[in-house]
């Protein structure tokens, strides 16, 4: 058994993504909990928000937060707000590792400049939302990481450093997911 790996940070930072690499590099499956969220209810997150409020998504949310944090092997892409609640960072924390892909507003910004569409909490102007939230959730998200990953770079960059750091820390890896990545 191998402890799970979570993938925390703001929208535009390529959780997705980069879950997606090193999910593939140590042969796990990755997971995306907004797209969970999304496969359970059977409605888009935008839908979620507008319906039923982001109340009910939060609640939602630590659902399957709980839900995936009982499975092993997983790499999880978590949504923005994940790690804004207690709860689900001791229930993340009890089977996997924290890891913060972090990059400047600017470079978020830029990235979702073409696709912001399906992200609730960027209405109105993006530069002025999104600064807004990385500034609300800067902090809480140094403070909850295990590691804090340079975010800016290509994603096949920090899937990599993602897994060079699982090499060195402990009981992240099982044995044969270390001997994979080591060839």
């Amino acid at each position: 058994m191998s402890r799970n790996i979570a993938l925390l940070g703001m929208m535009g930072a390529g959780k997705t993504t980069v879950a997606a690499l090193v999910a593939d590099a140590l042969g796990r499956t990755a997971v995306d909990t907004d797209a969970e969220i999304e496969r359970w209810v059977g409605d888009p997150i935008p839908v979620i928000f507008a319906t039923r409020g982001e109340a009910v998504f939060r609640d939602l949310e630590r659902q399957v937060v709980e839900e995936l944090a009982k499975l092993d092997d997983l790499v999880l892409a978590l949504g923005g707000g994940t790690v804004l609640r207690d709860d689900n960072v001791a229930s993340l924390a009890l089977t996997g590792v924290l890891v913060e892909l972090r990059a400047r507003p600017e470079v978020l910004i830029e990235r979702l400049r073409s696709g912001s569409d399906g992200r609730p909490l960027l209405t109105g102007d993006l530069d002025t939302q999104l600064r807004k939230t990385y500034d609300e959730r800067a902090d809480r998200y140094a403070e909850v990481a295990d590691l804090t990953v340079d975010a800016e770079r290509p994603p096949a960059e920090v899937a990599r450093a993602i897994i060079d750091w699982t090499l060195t820390a402990g009981d992240v890896l099982t044995p044969s997911e270390h001997e994979q990545v080591m060839r």
